[in-house]
């Protein structure tokens, strides 16, 4: 049988399956906010793990630097990233997000995401955050 008659299947015979596999999928991934300030590849993949917690990480790139709504976020510093990933259907997909820090803590603004399924806004980067 092919793998989307299987599927069909498992969830005729256990709805609770589908619903039991969104809430995984749409809760938010740990963050390690002092692990995030090592690189800034650990910093993309970090917020890529908040908001899209299965999404595999390929590429970021810094778009500017400061972001010029910052200041909304009392931030002292800021950049605004492209983070390339890849999602469970293996498509390609990007996201813009402003990355802020006051101090120790960090923050984190999505501006843009081209993924089909919406990032979390549950995300805790969403507040400001500091390393425990």
């Amino acid at each position: 049988m092919d793998p989307v008659t299987l599927l069909v299947m498992a969830l005729a015979k256990n709805p609770n399956l589908a619903a039991s596999a969104i809430e995984t999928t749409m809760k938010p991934g740990a963050v390690d906010v002092a692990r995030m300030q090592a690189s800034l590849a650990d910093v993309s993949r970090g917020i890529l793990t908040c908001y899209h917690k299965t999404a595999k990480f390929r590429q970021t790139d810094i778009v500017v630097t400061p972001w010029d709504r910052a200041w909304q976020y009392n931030a002292e510093r800021s950049a605004v990233l492209r983070i390339t990933f890849q999602g469970v259907s293996t498509n390609q997909y990007q996201m813009t997000v402003a990355v802020m820090a006051k101090g120790s803590a960090v923050r984190s603004a999505v501006i843009d995401d081209g993924a089909v399924i919406p990032y979390n806004k549950k995300c805790q980067l969403e507040e400001w955050s500091t390393p425990q």
